[in-house]
């Protein structure tokens, strides 16, 4: 359906959009709430949690950052990806 190109630091990205029949997640077409904090990432209706990402912490960056503003780029894109892999296997993550 949709087709975009992008580049992040020294990287590019191809992004493609389809269409595709999906189950319902949740039976009955139940609802759920989510309450997001800062001490958890999420705790559902059902008393269940999700923990935040630590990942990140490994890849911030040095004192040294005005003469390697690449290197910097890189280690923040590096951070954004664990971010964006951490919401994307929570939110599509079946109940």
């Amino acid at each position: 359906m949709n087709v975009t190109v992008s580049r992040s630091v020294e990287k590019w990205f191809v992004s493609i959009q389809t269409q595709r029949e999906v189950e319902q997640a949740i039976p009955n077409g139940g609802a759920v709430g989510i309450d997001m904090s800062v001490a958890r990432f999420a705790t559902l209706s059902g008393g269940a949690f999700i923990s935040p990402a630590h990942g990140f912490n490994l890849h911030e960056f040095s004192s040294n950052w005005k003469k390697a503003k690449t290197r910097v780029q890189k280690i923040h894109a590096r951070i954004a990806n664990v971010r964006r892999d951490f919401l994307h296997k929570h939110s599509t993550r079946g109940c």
